[in-house]
């Protein structure tokens, strides 16, 4: 029995340390793609209108995507060529 909660401790220790480095990966690619927006524009998901100064951006292919919310820009990171094509 003893033997059994040793290697399940084991195992979830190292599940556990696994994850936060992972999603930290995650968080600092979402954020170096980030920009502030330099004139007004339109988002590309829903078509808002955008104010210069926005920090909810993206650069895709060298240019700088503004969005309305975090919604829309995590729609547009889903399927970029989607929502550009239009």
């Amino acid at each position: 029995m003893r033997k059994h909660f040793c290697a399940i401790l084991i195992i979830a220790s190292a599940i556990f340390a696994y994850l936060p480095a992972k999603s930290a990966t995650e968080l600092n690619t979402y954020e170096q793609q980030i920009d502030t927006l330099k004139k007004d524009g339109i988002d590309p998901v829903c078509k808002m209108k955008v104010k210069a100064g926005s920090i909810k951006t993206h650069i895709h292919n060298k240019v700088v995507y503004g969005f309305c919310s975090d919604g829309c820009k995590r729609s547009f990171l889903k399927q970029p060529e989607k929502y550009l094509k239009k």
